[in-house]
């Protein structure tokens, strides 16, 4: 790559929108991928663009808080309503029982 104004002008250009973090770490990462291969605007500007697009993405996501738990649409007591009213009964049941037995009946 040849270093004249032209290609100043043409790497300004490329990085006009890009904060300099962004552009080191674009950089960085070229040529921990890429040795031999010299980075140009376009492959740095595309870069940038992909780094900042990840680093929002993770901001939003640390961002958002879960309004409520979601129940989960094939919970057992929704799919087998009769079963689970059953098991109840028998539960309170053996509660009762077990209670009788210590003598603290209600």
């Amino acid at each position: 790559m040849m270093l004249n104004e032209a290609a100043a002008e043409t790497w300004a250009y490329a990085m006009r929108n890009t904060p300099a973090d962004v552009a080191k770490q674009a950089v960085l990462e070229h040529y921990k991928a890429n040795e031999s291969i010299a980075a140009s605007p376009g492959a740095i500007s595309k870069r940038s663009a992909n780094i900042r697009t990840s680093r929002e993405a993770g901001e939003r996501a640390i961002a958002l808080e879960p309004s409520k738990p979601v129940a989960h649409p094939m919970s057992w007591r929704a799919r087998n309503p009769e079963e689970w009213d059953r098991l109840m009964a028998v539960g309170a049941e053996e509660r009762r029982r077990d209670l009788i037995s210590r003598g603290r009946a209600l």
